[in-house]
């Protein structure tokens, strides 16, 4: 019986750690020498890897790793710039995903309406909230989910939630109806959650 495709595997320009090139950050160099994230990894040409890891981008900006990965045809790089270009990149998968749930008619928003979804007969797969509810509210909100088993993920602040729901107000809390937005929001939100994080550690 024949085994399964092993993943294919790169390692990290600034630390040299070799991972699944999945779980890693790819960059590409465009013909004017810039490099730019393709968090997508469709873009054509050859590929610079980083860890998920702004510390990781930062060091392969400064010793000139890409400059090396990609055999002297990238510029001069500011390392600050690119690991903003990484986050909003992310910011805009995890928006995307949003706005097709709902376009697609698979969330549920506003908080009333979110309560009687955790309450009611339709299976409900993941549960949004906003980042700058208040503590209370938020552990309302966990505290009902808990009791569903039900994944929590927390991203942008109310207004942005409204704006990606097509409101003209604010959201603080939206169910995902549809478990094929609710898996492909919870691995982006994990992504951008670990980038983060590792931003506001160092």
């Amino acid at each position: 019986m024949n085994r399964p495709a092993a993943a294919p595997q790169r390692s990290c320009t600034a630390c040299r750690r070799e991972a699944d090139k999945a779980v890693l950050l790819r960059f590409v160099c465009a013909p004017d020498g810039t490099v730019v994230p393709d968090l997508e990894q469709k873009l054509p040409g050859r590929g610079a890897y980083t860890c998920l890891s702004r510390s990781c981008l930062l060091q392969a900006v400064a010793r000139r790793g890409f400059q090396r990965a990609f055999k002297g045809r990238a510029g001069i790089t500011d390392g600050q710039e690119l690991a903003g270009m990484v986050q909003q990149q992310m910011e805009r998968r995890i928006s995307g995903y949003l706005s097709l749930a709902a376009k697609a008619g698979a969330l549920v928003s506003g908080s009333e309406s979110v309560e009687r979804a955790l309450k009611g007969a339709k299976p409900v797969y993941l549960l949004v909230l906003a980042g700058d509810i208040s503590p209370a509210i938020a552990d309302k909100w966990q505290s009902m989910a808990d009791r569903l088993q039900l994944p929590v993920v927390q991203v942008f602040n109310k207004d942005a939630v409204g704006q990606l729901m097509g409101k003209d107000s604010e959201r603080s809390a939206v169910v995902v109806m549809s478990d094929g937005f609710a898996r492909s929001l919870i691995r982006e939100c994990e992504r951008y959650r670990t980038y983060l994080e590792e931003e506001s550690g160092r």
